[in-house]
């Protein structure tokens, strides 16, 4: 089984997961103390526009699937 997960982030952040060849996130990026992905798309836009657009003049969503038995173990 696979859960999907959303992760709002900023541009710079964004182009560092790009460079990852879309593989992962970078936990040594500034400001990124916690990993904090949610289960909501609309949550994760609301996230997007209301903290990553004000810092950075932009916000965008990612999405990413794990599997659930991992989730479980976390």
């Amino acid at each position: 089984m696979i859960t999907t997960l959303y992760r709002p982030v900023g541009p710079k952040e964004l182009e560092l997961i790009e460079q990852s060849g879309w593989k992962k996130f970078h936990p040594d990026y500034p400001n990124n103390q916690f990993f904090y992905p949610v289960m909501n798309e609309e949550y994760a836009i609301q996230i997007a526009r209301e903290w990553n657009v004000p810092a950075s003049g932009s916000g965008f969503v990612t999405k990413f699937a794990i599997k659930t038995d991992y989730l479980r173990k976390v």
